[in-house]
């Protein structure tokens, strides 16, 4: 399965939000530097989906 990164969210609790959205509309993600992002300095924590839904999942995300 080859994935793609949707956005980088600044927080774990940004990024689950994300992930619950695109879940409702039926889009599986994966949160990648979610443990990291507890520690100081973050670079934040990336959200993955899979190639074929990136264009749905974008359109998902620009539309909250």
């Amino acid at each position: 399965m080859s994935t793609r990164k949707l956005i980088t969210c600044n927080n774990a609790i940004e990024a689950h939000l994300v992930q619950g959205r695109l879940a409702e509309e039926g889009i599986q993600s994966i949160l990648a530097g979610e443990i990291m992002s507890n520690y100081p300095p973050t670079s934040g924590v990336n959200v993955l989906v899979r190639e074929q839904d990136y264009q749905r999942a974008i359109e998902i995300i620009a539309s909250k």
